[in-house]
């Protein structure tokens, strides 16, 4: 039932610092901005392609944003998932006995959705999203940043995510390897690629995050140079593992967000 990754959720301070790097700097197209209140947030939709990312900013202590800044920093907060019948997709995960924090799917900023409880997947916090009308995607952006190639899930046992995936949601894996005493699962449900990468022995339990956010741009190099003239922590093109060339921001400089770019 999950056709795509819709969107990456990201929780930070101060929206507006979160805009100065992700739409000025990277052009992505704010789409949807407003608040959410009974969650305690500030919210803007970014398109990245088919795909999206919501930029939140708790109002309120009280917001689940406001905690998880307070316990983990700034960041990557959830992966939303695009399901085109969020109820049917909840009612195979209470079959399954996930562990849900949504039981029922409600409205939310994005559509109707439904959060998993990060204990689902060891400490990393999925999401499955009925979008609205307005945010079912968009083609590629022209130049520059042109869509989220891959999103980095780090979790202690790859396997069981993928099984995971599998029979949840029913996104199968693509490729697997081991490398350096880690084990990498790739799954590509739609346009966005999702990495599963964890260590092959001496896992932490509860210890998964949303890890890393990559995007496909062209003009690597005019997109570095610009970065960097607008004092972003940026580092040198060179060759990628995947073919092409990829250059990273540091996440000091992008809201606490590991940020690559891929030519």
């Amino acid at each position: 039932m999950i056709s795509d990754v819709h969107h990456v959720g990201i929780a930070v301070r101060s929206l507006d610092q979160a805009l100065a790097l992700f739409h000025d700097a990277l052009g992505l197209p704010v789409v949807k901005r407003g608040d959410a209140p009974a969650r305690g947030a500030r919210v803007a939709m970014l398109s990245a392609g088919h795909s999206y990312l919501e930029v939140i900013e708790p109002t309120s202590d009280a917001s689940p944003f406001a905690a998880f800044i307070a316990d983990r920093g700034e960041g990557l907060h959830h992966l939303g998932l695009w399901s085109g019948d969020v109820e049917g997709q909840v009612e195979v995960l209470r079959r399954h006995r996930v562990a849900l924090e949504d039981h029922e799917p409600r409205d939310g900023f994005t559509g109707r959705l439904s959060y998993l409880r990060p204990e689902a997947f060891d400490g990393a916090t999925i999401e499955v999203v009925q979008p609205e009308d307005g945010l079912g995607g968009a083609d590629p952006l022209e130049g520059g940043v042109r869509k989220i190639d891959h999103v980095v899930l780090r979790v202690p046992d790859v396997a069981a995510v993928s099984q995971r995936m599998r029979e949840w949601f029913g996104v199968e894996t693509k490729r697997t390897v081991e490398r350096g005493g880690h084990s990498f699962a790739f799954l590509r449900p739609g346009d966005v690629i999702i990495e599963v990468v964890g260590p092959t022995a001496g896992a932490e339990p509860g210890s998964a995050r949303i890890a890393g956010l990559a995007f496909e741009v062209s003009g690597i190099d005019e997109l570095t140079a610009s970065l960097k003239a607008k004092g972003f922590p940026i580092g040198e093109p060179h060759p990628a593992l995947q073919g092409g060339r990829i250059v990273s921001v540091h996440h000091s400089g992008a809201c606490g967000v590991p940020v690559a770019l891929i030519d």
